[in-house]
């Protein structure tokens, strides 16, 4: 895909609303934006609701996307002049659990040198909230891990005492089977015992 003319334009969605549903929705929405056509490059974050998009395409239109997608309040901040051709798409979303970095198969590795032509330079106070959202997000993900063993415990509490129950439906089941099995015994010996009696 010949990319002359390609421009790069920063959008911002609404978070006032930070919710699971939300910040899921606008980190679908994020990452999805990549694969619409004429879009090389999309960067966002969930965190600041900041989209920034390079590609040939009009930036009202994906505005109005995301505001379809997202269900959310949408506006272009920052158009950019055109820029240099590069040959990567890729996509990265930031401040949730998952971070994503999707690179087309038959695209090269991305020079650092091109990297930092489509980059905004980045102060020493971004890379402290860089770390902050990193540091946020790790810990995010060790009490998620926290959550998942204790709901394996519980679970595995629950299926033991399942198999309790079901030991004791099985045992009494088969005693009343027996018991059952014992009662026609004994009234097929009378029965027997009396037809003996009604022949002698």
């Amino acid at each position: 895909m010949g990319t002359e003319g390609a421009r790069r334009f920063t959008l911002q969605v609404e978070m006032q609303c930070r919710c699971i549903g939300c910040v899921k929705k606008v980190e679908k929405a994020m990452a999805s934006i990549g694969s619409l056509r004429g879009i090389e490059t999309s960067v966002g974050d969930v965190d600041t609701g900041v989209v920034t998009v390079v590609g040939k395409v009009d930036p009202t239109e994906i505005c109005h996307w995301l505001k379809k997608k997202t269900k959310k309040s949408v506006k272009v901040v920052h158009p950019d002049p055109a820029i240099e051709n590069h040959n990567q798409k890729m996509v990265v979303v930031l401040g949730s659990s998952s971070k994503t970095w999707h690179t087309t198969p038959s695209a090269p590795p991305l020079q650092d040198d091109m990297f930092w032509a489509l980059a905004p330079p980045v102060s020493h106070h971004d890379h402290k909230s860089l770390q902050l959202i990193e540091e946020r997000i790790r810990d995010l993900e060790k009490v998620r891990d926290e959550l998942k063993i204790k709901n394996l415990e519980n679970e595995l509490i629950a299926a033991k005492s399942e198999l309790k129950q079901s030991r004791e439906v099985i045992n009494s089941s088969k005693k009343a089977l027996l018991d059952s099995a014992f009662n026609q015994l004994k009234a097929y010996k009378n029965l027997e015992a009396l037809s003996l009696t009604l022949y002698d």
